[in-house]
């Protein structure tokens, strides 16, 4: 056939037109030849690497190969794994204990909260307990603020002396700023929470013209180097009695029914006192002037009524505190060392038969902090302690004394260097149990009972 004759025949034959060749058809889609899908079904699918992702640990170090996953037959697509690496497992670090920033309620409306700080408190037995009480408005919440840091800088007693200046709008917006600060993320993966300045709420000028205490209860604070700080609200206060006026409801709650409405104030004060002389290792006394014969009626009146506790052993524990007096607000004629030397003896003829240890080497007297207060001249020292009036104008002028934060931190060696009597407990945990235990004792005991009926 010539040229002529095959061109004319091709012509006429009409062949449907190819489709364009892909070579990574049978990689990119699904579409197979018939012999290739019979070849398909007969063999297993091979495995499949699934996704994996990583657990992401404190460090970007921490990482690991993801373990090989198969697909099972009928599954329309891989699922997604989360794969922990196995040496991160071994090494994680144990579950870290929170660290407070503010001050939680232990004793509120007469009843104990172990709800409010179980979750700071470690299975851990070298720790202190450090109570305060007092009347109204003498500093108690100040002292304990100053307590519980190790460093008294310019900007922490600015915060903590200008705060009854201060609305009470002010305390809202450190506990907003607390809260936003605990939330925020400082390095990858972990929280490190800033203590506030003002841990404990002082009394304001605004609960001054409210006839309302800056303490309700007893607040709870611990430090990371485990010191307890209980702030006790303020016995033979007007405001308690005010508000069991106001409200039946908390008087039945917090003090017996059968109290008489004029003494349930005291009553109360006297309860939580003796609650905290039997859980604490140190308990503060403190007062604005020398001295309050009132004040030391009802310490030893508390003292009197402190029921003794039974163990599960059925043993009597008869704990009784380090007792420290401190004369907050102290003046320069205090700070004599005859006008010393006076305190000291009307407190020891005071105490002469306390069963608290007033004579543990816990004062100002007992050397190492003002030359002038030597036992040869002040004599036997008791625990008595002074704490300035705070100046922020004539701080640095020389009045006759140490300045306030060295002051402070004396007084904090000593409470730390206390000896630890111990208590019916072995750890921290065992202590808020124990808490309890003495709290339902303290409710229950007819000592208070006997006790009001002799009051007028």
């Amino acid at each position: 056939m010539s040229d002529y004759d095959r061109n004319k025949y091709y012509n006429k034959k009409k062949f449907p037109p190819r489709e364009p060749v892909n070579f990574g058809s049978r990689f990119f889609n699904n579409k197979t030849t018939p012999h290739k899908e019979t070849e398909k079904s007969e063999t297993k699918p091979k495995s499949i690497k699934k996704t994996t992702i990583l657990a992401r640990e404190h460090h970007a170090e921490d990482r690991a190969v993801s373990p090989k996953c198969t697909v099972k037959e009928g599954d329309p697509s891989p699922s997604i794994t989360i794969a922990t690496p196995a040496h991160a497992v071994e090494s994680a670090p144990q579950h870290r204990i929170k660290e407070m920033t503010r001050c939680a309620k232990l004793l509120d409306e007469g009843v104990i909260c172990p709800e409010n700080i179980q979750d700071y408190l470690q299975e851990n037995d070298d720790y202190l307990v450090v109570g305060i009480v007092g009347t109204q408005g003498v500093g108690k919440s100040t002292i304990l603020n100053l307590l519980a840091h190790n460093n008294i800088t310019d900007k922490l007693k600015k915060s903590i002396f200008k705060y009854s200046e201060n609305s009470k709008q002010n305390m809202d917006n450190i506990k907003i700023f607390s809260d936003n600060y605990v939330n925020q993320k400082v390095s990858d993966g972990d929280t490190k929470p800033k203590v506030d300045d003002v841990i404990f709420k002082p009394q304001s000028l605004s609960d001054l013209s409210n006839n309302c205490n800056g303490t309700n209860g007893i607040d709870f604070f611990v430090t990371h180097n485990r010191i307890m700080f209980l702030d006790c609200q303020p016995f033979t206060s007007v405001a308690v009695l005010d508000e069991f006026i106001r409200s039946e409801a908390k008087l039945t709650a917090m003090v017996s029914e059968f109290t008489p409405l004029e003494n349930s104030g005291e009553i109360q004060g006297l309860q939580m006192t003796a609650f905290l002389m039997s859980i604490c290792h140190v308990l503060i006394l403190v007062q604005d002037w020398f001295f309050d014969s009132n004040v030391l009626r009802f310490i030893q009146s508390a003292e009197m009524l402190k029921p003794t506790i039974s163990n599960p052993e059925d043993e009597l524990v008869d704990h009784f505190p380090h007792l420290i007096l401190i004369h907050n607000r102290a003046q320069m004629e205090d700070f004599s060392p005859k006008k010393f030397k006076q305190m000291q003896q009307i407190y020891k003829t005071i105490f002469n038969k306390t069963k608290m240890h007033i004579e543990s080497g816990m004062g100002i007297g007992s050397g190492g902090i003002i030359n002038s207060f030597s036992q040869e001249i002040c004599g036997e020292p008791i625990n008595l302690f002074l704490i300035p009036e705070y100046d922020e104008t004539t701080e640095n002028l020389y009045r006759g004394y140490p300045p306030l934060e060295e002051l402070v931190k004396k007084l904090r060696s000593k409470i730390l260097g206390a000896t630890k009597y111990p208590l019916s407990n072995t750890s921290e945990k065992h202590w808020l149990i124990y808490c309890s235990k003495v709290w339902d004792h303290v409710k229950k005991s007819n000592f208070f009972v006997e006790y009001n009926k002799l009051m007028p």
